[in-house]
């Protein structure tokens, strides 16, 4: 709400001479109604909290001295006493604007709303953000987490990019499926420049949420209420919107972004001609065919295309006492081309105010191509570590010489449709009879959905490796042998039933007339004082919430019919505080929640590293614990309270469909052939570090294992005790072995501690200059040889570390503060803001993955393959 709350009470008719009805309506700054204001007046026994869309209706005897009031639930009461006559029994209150200093930062929703809805996270301006963008956003803000700044993928507590639902407005989304690398991959579906509202949970949702297994991303559009529009161009891209209502009934959304990301791969290690060109452009509308029935459509297509002409690489690598030097020269080229498109409708239904029944429906499309024929030659050579020598850092000697061709055209056409219904009743709401002080609320919701999937999947991939003039491998000197081989042609068409129903309960017991008094501490004069703050709370509630739920759901292919329950408590503990000197009441929150989580297998699920279907794959099936808190605190007087959140979870996970990860492809061994467990806790604050600023700060420690149930290896000895490691060992005939079973090693995603930062400032004197620094860190994850012996996965790279930062000046802050006069940029805009960006700031050397290059005596080379360095980007945001 920004702070600003604006009542409009409206004193219409009475039902008797002495009996008047007051009704009215309570509206934020976007004329959204705001649900759970308290009206109440001396006249009456009786209170009532204004409903879901802000209106309310109080009973309350005439008098020729009229007095009301309304109240939030954390204390803050506002009084009005001037009433304006309008005849015998109506009385009118001119609209009142109110400046509620301590709510910033806390909207009315979170105060007092629905506690069986995800807490939506208080946006910044996520174009000003360097790198900007939801996904982005929630890296600083929540849980995820990911260690490539060119994907807009994220990790949930252990999980893989295939494991997060995402919506749009109810509308699930999904992302083209052959993507192989961050560079390819383009821009997110999301479009920054239409969200009104991010709502994320990193484990333990509800039912009504689908089936996977680590987090949900539910985004809601704007709703238009007037002209809108907005553009943006960078030395990346460009961007615009237009927005609009036309009438009473109608409005829409139009978005269109242009991106170019060839500036910013020329920072990569590998060099060449970089193409890239990413568009796409989506709507949506809103058409009120009568008050109680609505009709949405949203579209969005999207073109990607990605080509690539290597020409040279070379990466350093190594220890201080033994470095080596990777170097490549290539030749070919590389095109992938991914054209999606996504259309959907539904239609909201509201009979009453108790009920709302909701249908929709969707398809999916996604044609994607990739073609590369690349043939390098490289060389790996060791360099002089001797800062003495005149050779220091020069190459002083060649380990391997060798070649590589790698070769594919692939082709996948996938179809998605869904219908989908979904629907919710209060079955009971207000104060109990016998217990006039409490008041129970019931909401019903159900839903279901029909799925049809349809893929069809031209594979043909093969690499050859040369080292030192031997193909590689060589389990058969009279032949060339590939070193690996993908062929098929794939269809998987198949259809899956899924339903959902859930029940929500809620107590509230309220209090009236609460004495307080809070001792706090202060600092007067140089010297520690206690002071005693006491207060009356005119009335204040303690609340319970709880949902049980459940989804069933049946997958046709493998015809797995499986059941997964869930639950949820919260509680509302009355606290209070002292917050601006005054006596106000805290906001707790204490919650847990438990539950089983299916992820029935898609399409890459199924697919084997050869390019097999195996259509027996069950769905991967996991089990949560989460308990966690919300506490807000006055810190550093500022007109806003921090707002700290902890929570501890525990996952354990059986019928495991193992992966590996190379870049963002995630390839599976298409198999439940494991179990798995994931455990840690998260951490974040948030608060105006610097008055009036929003800032962020993360931290979460994670440990994920996981158990290969059919794995083990075997160690060979010769006589003399030695084990035997080929390309080292000179004796190398085997007399004894023992056999290992390795138990639980590290998943892809196994990352100890990771930290995150979103810091804002202004300089001071100079608001109109600001700084958004964000700040990601990450201790080293796992890797292992090209292999699919997972059990040798136990490597790690080096830690992840990156600081973007941006400068933003804004023309209009002066004018906006009534500081500043009109000039060009108030007179044709509502923000012109020009910003400056750096991104990687300290021009660390991020490690990705690592490229395994073999010499002729078997040994390996693990060569890192970088991430972006250090570069600018220019922007310039307009909106009017």
């Amino acid at each position: 709400m920004k702070g600003l709350l604006l009542g409009t009470i409206l004193f219409l008719s009475a039902f008797s001479w002495s009996q008047c009805v007051v009704r009215g309506k309570f509206v934020d700054r976007k004329e959204k109604g705001v649900e759970g204001i308290l009206v109440k007046s001396p006249q009456t026994t009786g209170v009532t909290f204004s409903k879901e869309d802000g209106t309310f209706e109080l009973k309350l005897n005439c008098s020729d001295s009229l007095l009301v009031f309304y109240q939030l639930d954390d204390g803050i009461r506002i009084q009005m006493t001037e009433l304006n006559q309008v005849d015998e029994l109506t009385y009118v209150v001119e609209d009142i604007l109110v400046q509620v200093q301590n709510l910033e930062g806390v909207t009315v929703r979170q105060n007092t709303g629905n506690p069986f809805e995800l807490d939506p996270i208080k946006l910044n301006d996520l174009q000003k953000i360097p790198l900007g963008g939801v996904e982005r956003f929630l890296l600083f803000t929540t849980a995820a987490t990911s260690n490539n700044e060119l994907t807009s993928n994220y990790n949930v507590r252990g999980g893989n990019y295939d494991e997060n639902l995402v919506y749009v407005d109810g509308f699930q989304i999904y992302r083209p499926f052959l993507t192989r690398s961050g560079q390819q991959e383009g821009m997110s579906f999301v479009n920054t420049a239409l969200v009104d509202e991010v709502k994320f949970s990193a484990g333990g949702f509800d039912a009504r949420y689908g089936d996977k297994l680590s987090s949900v991303l539910d985004i809601r559009y704007r709703k238009p209420t007037e002209f809108r529009a907005s553009a943006t161009a960078s030395l990346l891209g460009v961007e615009a919107h237009v927005e609009n209502v036309k009438g009473p009934r109608f409005d829409y959304m139009v978005g269109a972004r242009y991106r170019a990301n060839g500036y910013l791969l020329n920072s990569l290690p590998a060099k060449g001609a970089y193409n890239p060109v990413f568009m796409d452009g989506q709507f949506l509308t809103h058409y009120h065919i009568n008050e109680k029935l609505r009709w949405d459509v949203i579209g969005h297509f999207s073109s990607n295309d990605y080509r690539f002409a290597p020409q040279t690489q070379r990466t350093d690598f190594g220890t201080v006492n033994e470095a080596y030097s990777f170097v490549i020269y290539y030749e070919g080229q590389e095109q992938t081309r991914f054209l999606t498109g996504m259309a959907g409708t539904s239609l909201n239904y509201k009979p009453n105010e108790k009920t709302q029944l909701d249908f929709y429906a969707t398809a999916f499309r996604s044609v994607e191509q990739e073609s590369f024929d690349i043939l390098g030659q490289y060389f790996i050579n060791q360099l002089e570590t001797d800062p003495g020598k005149e050779e220091f850092g020069d190459s002083v000697n060649t380990l391997g010489v060798g070649s590589f061709l790698n070769h594919a055209r692939n082709r996948l056409d996938a179809t998605i449709y869904n219908v989908y219904h979904r629907g919710k009743w209060i079955r009971r709401s207000g104060m109990r009879e016998k217990k006039p002080n409490t008041e129970y609320f019931n909401q019903l919701r159900w839903g279901i959905n029909g799925q049809i999937d349809r893929f069809e999947d031209v594979l043909s991939e093969w690499r050859y490796i040369d080292s030192a003039g031997y193909s590689l491998p060589q389990s058969n000197p009279e032949a060339v042998e590939l070193w690996e081989t993908i062929k098929g042609d794939l269809v998987l068409e198949t259809f899956r039933v899924t339903n959902f129903f859930e029940s929500n309960w809620l107590w509230s017991k309220y209090e009236n007339n609460i004495p307080v008094s809070i001792e706090k501490k202060r600092k007067r004069n140089g010297e520690k004082i206690l002071e005693t703050f006491t207060d009356t709370i005119l009335r204040s509630a303690t609340k319970f919430a709880l949902n049980v739920g459940g989804r069933t759901g049946y997958t046709a292919i493998n015809g797995e019919f499986f059941f997964t329950p869930r639950v949820s408590m919260s509680y509302f503990p009355r606290v209070f505080m002292v917050h601006r000197e005054r006596v106000t009441r805290r906001l707790v929150e204490l919650r847990m929640a438990a539950g089983l989580y299916y992820q029935p297998p898609f399409y890459r699920e199924f697919r084997t590293f050869s390019g097999q279907i195996n259509p027996d794959v069950l769905a991967q099936k996991s089990a949560h614990a989460v308990a966690g808190a919300d506490v807000y605190v006055d810190l550093w007087g500022r007109s806003a309270p921090f707002k700290l959140s902890g929570e501890i979870f525990y996952k354990y996970l059986w019928d495991v469909n193992p992966y590996e990860i190379d870049n963002v492809r995630t390839r599976y061994f298409a198999n439940n052939d494991a179990r798995a467990y994931a455990y840690g806790l998260d951490f974040n604050m948030n608060g105006q570090f610097i008055e009036g600023i929003e800032s962020y700060f993360k931290v979460g420690v994670m440990r994920t294992r996981e158990d290969l149930l059919s794995d083990s290896y075997t160690h060979y000895f010769n006589d003399e005790g030695e084990r035997i490691i080929p390309g080292f060992t000179s004796n190398d005939v085997a007399i004894d072995s023992i056999t290992y079973l390795p138990g639980f090693v590290p998943r892809p995603t196994d990352q100890l501690l990771t930290l995150g930062a979103l810091i804002q400032d202004q300089m001071p004197g100079y608001e109109s200059f600001s700084v958004q620094m964000g700040l990601q860190f990450g201790t080293p994850l796992p890797y292992g040889p090209p292999t699919e012996t997972r059990w040798e996965d136990t490597l790690r790279m080096k830690s992840y570390f990156r600081v973007d930062i941006g400068f933003s000046y804004d023309f209009l802050y002066k004018y906006k503060q009534n500081q500043g006069k009109d000039n060009f940029w108030t007179k044709r805009f509502d923000d012109a803001i020009v910003s400056f960006e750096v991104f990687n700031l300290l021009g660390i050397d991020n490690v990705l993955s690592k490229q395994w290059v073999q010499d002729v005596t078997g040994r390996f080379y693990a060569v890192p393959n970088n991430l972006t360095q250090r570069r600018f980007n220019l922007k310039l945001i307009l909106r009017w």
